[in-house]
Formats: structure tokens, C-alpha cells, sequence
């Protein structure tokens, strides 16, 4: 099951390079570490709040990459703190996590706190989760994009998990 890292390199320079113009638009920080196949990602909710993730993507497009938001002030990585709480259950208690088929952590198969045992991991391009047709948020930029609709939008960002 091991993807060459090669080949994810090849996909995160091109997934990062598509996002380049979105990420400016709305202040996302995108640094990418090719050695060791993470993306750390800034963003911030509308309300001025820091949001920081970090997305590991070894073996990135076989198995979905692992989201976890870090603590902007402590530097822990999955505490409640960290995550920002919406109005659905994107952002998920158990664990924390993000609660979507892109995200390896919310899969219990992976991670004990995962939320979910009835996903399939290799399915997660074409999952239909929730009815959502999750491969139209299969690439870097389109996750983010999923996150941040909830930082940005007044009427669905509910602040931090605490």
C-alpha cells in the first residue's frame, strides 16, 4: 500500500500550485515541506480567529492525507482548542477531528477516536458519505476550501470547540 513519494510530491506540487490564486484571495498561508510530505496550512475564521492545520500526506492519493489543526497559541496538535466549531458536523468532538471522508483521522479503521468504521478508506475519492458527493473535494485545494466555508461564513462559524 505504500505510494512512491515521488508520486505524491508530483501531486502536492500540483495540487498546491492550482490553490496558489484561492489561497491569496482569502489569506490562506500554504508551506509546503516536499521531504517530509506535510502541508502546513494558516487560515483565518471571519471573526479574525488563526486557524492552523496541519495536512500529512504520505501515501496521498491511495489513502487520504491526515488533517490536524494545531493550537495557534500552545502548539498542541488535536486538542479542542484547536478547532473551530460550525454549525454541521464538519468539524467532529470525537477525537477532535474533521469530519469528512478526505480526512484519514476520521476514520476509526485508522484512528481509534475516528468517528467512523463504516467508511471504507479506499473509497474515500468517491465516497458518498452524508449524500455528498465527495469527489468534487478530492484534491488539497478543494478540502481547504470545505474547511474554510466554515471559518468564513458568520452564520456557520461557531468559534472554538474549547
Amino acid at each position: 500500500m505504500a505510494v512512491d513519494p515521488e508520486i505524491t510530491r508530483l501531486h502536492l506540487r500540483e495540487e498546491l500550485g492550482a490553490v496558489r490564486e484561492l489561497a491569496a484571495t482569502n489569506r490562506w498561508g500554504i508551506v509546503p515541506d516536499f521531504g517530509r510530505l506535510v502541508v502546513l496550512a494558516t487560515m483565518y475564521a471571519h471573526t479574525g480567529d488563526l486557524f492552523i492545520l496541519e495536512i500529512q500526506c504520505d501515501n496521498y492519493r491511495e489513502i487520504p492525507p491526515l488533517f490536524e489543526f494545531i493550537d495557534p497559541v500552545t502548539g498542541e496538535r488535536g486538542t479542542k482548542n484547536a478547532y473551530p466549531k460550525a454549525k454541521d458536523s464538519l468539524f467532529h468532538t470525537s477525537g477532535p477531528c474533521i469530519c469528512a471522508p478526505f480526512n484519514r483521522k476520521a476514520y476509526k479503521s485508522v484512528v481509534e477516536t475516528g468517528p467512523h468504521s463504516d467508511w471504507a478508506l479506499g473509497d474515500w475519492q468517491t465516497s458518498t458519505a452524508n449524500n455528498v458527493q465527495w469527489a468534487n473535494f478530492s484534491k488539497i485545494g478543494d478540502m481547504l476550501g470545505v474547511i474554510y466555508s466554515r471559518l468564513s461564513r458568520p452564520d456557520w462559524f461557531e468559534g472554538r470547540m474549547k
